[in-house]
């Protein structure tokens, strides 16, 4: 599935931020609902979950940077979890697979 959207350029946004915040927010929500539900059914409680999490911190913010910061954070930490199980899995897999070659070359010497 692919996110077909046309976005508008960033002075655009920033006119539409300063116009109509509520429009913006809109927009924006849009954006990140259509994002979820582009994505494989077995992400997306995930990417709802870290979502919800976004938009809770993001409205504690003091600032739209402060927003950003936190967003970046809490997506960061999202994708060295994600990382960290990579690794693990990988790790799980070459331990499988040395167990059978193991047992390959034992059966191979009788």
């Amino acid at each position: 599935m692919s996110l077909d959207v046309h976005l508008p350029d960033f002075d655009m946004l920033a006119s539409l931020y300063r116009d109509d915040p509520e429009a913006f927010e809109a927009f924006r929500h849009h954006l990140l609902d259509e994002a979820v539900h582009a994505a494989p059914p077995l992400q997306r409680p995930a990417l709802e979950l870290l979502l919800s999490r976004i938009e809770i911190a993001r409205a504690g913010a003091a600032t739209p940077m402060d927003a950003t910061i936190i967003a970046f954070r809490l997506m960061q930490e999202s994708v060295s979890q994600l990382h960290t199980l990579w690794q693990q899995a990988q790790q799980a897999v070459a331990g499988v697979q040395a167990s059978m070659l193991i047992a390959r070359v034992r059966r191979s010497r009788r």
